[in-house]
């Protein structure tokens, strides 16, 4: 039977620039000419003679097929193996079931289901397939065109079918052209090619195809081609491997369509705690960067609850870091417990079994904390790196660590001001990212250099990153603290050269950015940020709204929680409108600041240096310590103030005046003691005239550990004879301090409730 020939209409629509109409009619053109070569076994010779036609058609597909196959198309002439691949496949792809195969297509399809019919035409006209004898129902001559033969089959005329395979050369078009390349087609032509690479290399085996399969991962990663670096590592059962890939950089993770149904189809299997607690951080890396606060908090508890039901404490303590990291910009109260559990649980990890794991894991959380402290402008942030530094110097430490190291070090010099220093740790950083190819760490590193150079006053370079991470935010998911973070970069950038309506712009992006992701921190900073300036506008506007819109925002920032703020914030927004208005300027020059170590010194030192102590996580027994020590301090501070107060009182005899406030005071201190301080302190307001303070403490000790004292126990506790003792005990009953029961030689004093 005849060919369909080309018309002139369709050899233009080839030549014809490539919108979307015209773009499917050169497709169409160019599968005709494809699937007759391919059926008269000469399809290199299309591809050899027009190449850029080829790579055209190819072009969506292309990355898909090289990430796949790897080095299996190091052939010589690998645009007529891919043009070969990608032609067989849109091919299964016309079955109605879109089963990349030319398996198992039942009777039935051939002969009765017309769905089935533009595959089956387009199939056989290439000759890829046979059309298998039914002899029941038409009888074919020797040799019979596949044409001619589909034809009886069917019971149709030529004409019909070629309109069923003009039908399936346009599908085909719209396949390469413009249909949407979503998951499970990327998943069809994945299984396509895997499948034929293994019978063209003979992987014939389980260990030869994991082999196989680990190799073009490593192939993918170096090209930064993610999602095909995952596949093989799923494909080769490597769990390890697949969690690697998936944190090496969670952007570029974030970002791609086959992540999440390959994280799935991994976690669907049979995985270890370790693993399964992997995943779910990984997961809980996809959910920050697409912004999805809820699902990122519920991914880290979930990491948790597998840690915790392993019993394990590395693990928890991985889990606790991860759940401190997410805490950072929301609530830095709940970050900080986090990340001293996250040290607490990685102290306690059985060494044997962790190796340099539990090491790395804990300068990791050591890192985030020091970040944490940074964020904060908390001076202990310089403690916690130097103990980072101490412990780094035992253990090879990993890249990643190491960048993160660099940055937070970076950060240190930056807020003490030796910005040329903080520069150069910054560009440390930035190299091991970018060799790394972690673009969200990449992405964090130019936030940071754009501040660095923004305070050097090289706002051309400043500006030049901040729009390099606002450019990539354009076009995918980006995490929405960086996001929020450039704006207020680029502001800052505005601010310093006097631009203050962009300034003030950027910082409303930031503050809505930083409102929509539930980025507390990054709010309050924000409402800060906008409060300046909006007051340095109003200095050359004289327009009485920037200085109600500056005091707004002051007020937003005073009336933060601490935990969404910071000391330093506080005290900064306190005087804010006074620094940049310059109100008030000769009595701020001169004014003291009120400095409790000039009046406590010796307990605000005891404090500070436990204070320095707590800063590095430690042991919980040291850690009580501490805590009970600075209580102490602050104990004695208390008293010594009260003490001064009653003394006053006593000079000036204004002791009904302050009775209320005293009953305060006292409630105050009896609801914080324990039931021994609380009897002390009665006994010395009651009998301190009658025994002295050594002896009240021994017999208060006897009367709680004992529950009653009689009157020879009395005697000899307190040295004194049982005259004297029957004298005490009575006086001591009389003033509520003692209950007497029983009579005669069975009488028994008992501690009054």
């Amino acid at each position: 039977m005849p060919e369909s020939p080309a018309t002139e209409k369709t050899a233009r629509a080839v030549r014809a620039p490539s919108d979307s109409s015209d773009a499917v009619a050169r497709a169409v053109a160019l599968i005709e000419a494809a699937l007759v070569a391919r059926r008269a076994g000469t399809l290199e010779e299309p591809v050899r003679q027009r190449p850029r036609a080829a790579r055209w058609v190819m072009r969506r597909f292309q990355p898909l097929v090289v990430g796949t196959v790897g080095d299996a198309l190091e052939v010589e002439q690998p645009l007529v193996l891919m043009a070969d691949w990608l032609l067989r496949w849109a091919l299964t792809q016309l079955r109605p079931d879109r089963e990349p195969s030319f398996e198992d297509i039942d009777p039935k399809a051939w002969l009765d289901l017309t769905a089935w019919r533009p595959m089956l035409a387009a199939t056989c006209y290439a000759g890829v397939l046979a059309v298998p004898e039914f002899r029941e129902r038409y009888r074919r001559r020797i040799d019979e065109p596949a044409i001619e033969n589909l034809c009886g089959l069917w019971g149709v005329g030529p004409s019909t079918f070629y309109r069923h395979l003009d039908r399936a050369k346009r599908t085909m078009a719209e396949l390469f052209v413009r249909e949407p390349i979503g998951v499970p087609m990327r998943f069809a032509l994945r299984r396509w090619l895997q499948t034929e690479v293994a019978r063209r290399q003979g992987l014939d085996t389980a260990e030869r195809r994991a082999d196989w399969h680990q190799r073009q991962a490593e192939r993918a990663l170096q090209r930064h081609d993610i999602g095909s670096a995952l596949w093989h590592r799923l494909a080769a059962g490597d769990v390890r491997g697949f969690i690697h890939a998936l944190q090496l950089d969670a952007l570029q993770s974030a970002n791609h369509p086959e992540t999440d149904a390959l994280v799935e189809r991994m976690a669907a299997g049979a995985l270890a705690a370790r693993d399964r607690m992997e995943i779910e951080l990984a997961r809980a890396a996809l959910a920050r960067t697409r912004n999805m606060p809820e699902r990122t908090q519920q991914a880290c508890e979930q990491a948790l609850q597998v840690a915790v039901a392993a019993r394990d404490k590395l693990l928890m303590g991985i889990a606790y870091g991860a759940l401190g990291a997410f805490h950072e910009t929301r609530d830095a109260d709940r970050a900080f417990a986090c990340y001293e559990d996250s040290a607490a649980c990685l102290q306690q990890a059985d060494p044997q079994r962790s190796d340099h794991v539990a090491v790395q894991a804990y300068l990791t959380t050591l890192t985030r904390l020091a970040w944490l402290y940074l964020q904060r402008n908390d001076p202990r942030a310089r403690t916690v790196l130097e103990r980072t530094q101490q412990i780094g110097g035992s253990i090879d430490v990993p890249d990643e660590l190491a960048g993160m190291l660099a940055q937070s070090w970076g950060e240190l010099a930056r807020r003490s001001g030796q910005l040329l220093e903080a520069l150069e740790h910054k560009q440390r950083a930035l190299n091991i990212f970018e060799r790394l190819g972690d673009r969200r760490s990449v992405l964090a590193t130019w936030l940071n250099l754009s501040s660095i150079y923004a305070e050097l006053q090289q706002f051309d370079r400043a500006g030049d990153y901040a729009r390099r991470i606002l450019d990539v935010a354009a076009r995918q998911d980006v995490e929405p603290q960086i996001v929020a973070g450039t704006h207020v970069n680029l502001g800052a950038t505005y601010y310093l050269q006097g631009r203050y309506d962009d300034a003030i712009d950027q910082y409303q992006q930031a503050l809505e950015a930083s409102v929509r992701s539930g980025l507390r921190m990054e709010a309050t900073r924000a409402h800060f940020n906008l409060a300046e300036a909006h007051y340095k506008r109003f200095q050359t506007s004289r327009d009485a709204r920037d200085e109600r819109n500056g005091d707004l925002h002051v007020d937003a920032v005073l009336q933060a929680p601490m935990a969404e703020s910071s000391p330093a914030l506080l005290e900064l927004a306190r005087k804010l409108k006074a620094d940049v208005l310059g109100q008030l300027e000769e009595l701020e020059k001169d004014r003291l600041i009120p400095q409790e170590s000039a009046i406590h010194l010796d307990e605000m030192t005891e404090i500070q240096r436990q204070r320095a102590v707590l800063a590095v996580p430690i042991s919980p027994e040291a850690h009580v310590r501490a805590r009970l020590a600075i209580a102490r301090a602050y104990l004695d501070i208390s008293m010594k103030e009260r003490e001064a107060a009653l003394e006053l009182i006593d000079r000036h005899g204004l002791g009904a005046s302050f009775t209320q406030e005293l009953g305060a005071l006292r409630a105050a201190f009896d609801r914080e003691l324990t039931r021994e301080q609380k009897l002390l302190g009665h006994w010395h307001e009651s009998a301190a005239d009658l025994l002295p303070e050594t002896t009240r403490v021994s017999l208060i000790e006897w009367l709680l550990g004992r529950e009653s004292i009689n009157k020879s126990a009395y005697a000899d506790l307190c040295g004194v004879s049982p005259a004297t003792a029957s004298k005490h005990l009575t006086v001591l009953a009389e003033r509520g301090l003692l209950q007497q029961t029983g009579k005669g030689p069975s009488t028994r004093y008992l501690l009054s409730d």
